[in-house]
């Protein structure tokens, strides 16, 4: 058996490829640049983008289980040629904000649901692997905090439930060997809900470096989120972050039901990413 993996430039992605052939499964690593994803046991990756639909059959070819990124436009597409392939079992990387209160009119939620339903509704078997947020979005305030300005947000007290992308993935390698989680829809979490200023002290306490925490105007921080994030997802984004705002949330067992342990803490992530805050 073969399992394609997409996305492989992705945090997600390339634990899934790395998961997957620690287990001593076949794996096709897929990327829309491929040339930039990096040989893996001298096997490089296929073409595969998903905005393109002319590079799916070959990449396609003799598969049998996929692990696919969210692409709402060509799902359908996808999820057509995948069964005419003979693939029995599509993972799909999708998102609790399809979860969430006010998910109608969120950008994010409506990709995802668009994607997860032309699977269903005209697919292979599927896994719907709904990820909260990760761990490694603190990554976004790594270059700030470098220069000695910490985190600056508009929110600081805002909560969120950060899941160490290494168990998104292992839950995602878990339904890919199996058949147990076909027709599943999981919701994956870390296991503590922590605001975004508990996240920068344990940072700090993991790095070694002051990160001091600043509360900035709403207008600031929009400007500063649609430099690289279209406006509707950026203003969500901030309405999600409002409605969070002092107010913690309840961890999902998902993720502990499948791994069959505890979910990293954001301790144990902070403690290995460390150096990107120095």
């Amino acid at each position: 058996m073969t399992v394609l993996v997409t996305g492989v430039r992705g945090r997600v992605g390339g634990a899934v490829r790395r998961g997957l052939r620690e287990a001593g499964a076949g794996v096709r690593a897929a990327s829309g640049s491929p040339e930039a994803a990096g040989a893996v046991a001298g096997e490089p990756p296929v073409r595969l983008d998903l905005g393109d639909p002319d590079t799916f059959a070959p990449a396609l070819d003799g598969i049998r289980k996929v692990f696919l990124y969210a692409r709402p436009d060509t799902a359908g597409r996808f999820a057509r040629e995948a069964l005419a392939a003979g693939v029995e079992h599509v993972v799909l990387f999708s998102s609790l904000a399809i979860d969430e209160e006010g998910a109608e009119q969120s950008p994010i939620a409506r990709l995802h649901r668009d994607a997860e339903d032309a699977l269903r509704s005209s697919g292979p078997d599927w896994t719907f692997l709904r990820a909260g947020a990760l761990a490694s979005n603190a990554l976004q305030w790594a270059e700030e905090i470098r220069a000695g300005r910490g985190v600056r947000v508009a929110y600081p007290d805002t909560y969120s439930e950060p899941v160490h992308e290494d168990d998104v993935a292992e839950v995602a390698v878990r339904a890919l060997l199996g058949d147990a989680h076909r027709g599943e829809v999981l919701r994956i979490t870390g296991p503590e809900s922590l605001s975004a200023r508990r996240q920068a002290e344990l940072i700090a306490a993991a790095a070694g470096v002051p990160v001091p925490v600043e509360r900035i105007g709403r207008a600031e921080h929009r400007a500063r989120l649609t430099a690289h994030l279209p406006e509707p997802t950026a203003d969500f984004l901030l309405d999600f972050q409002r409605k969070r705002d002092g107010l913690p949330g309840n961890p999902l067992p998902d993720a502990e039901r499948v791994l069959g342990r505890g979910a990293a803490p954001f301790t144990q992530w902070a403690r290995e990413h460390a150096a990107a805050f120095r």
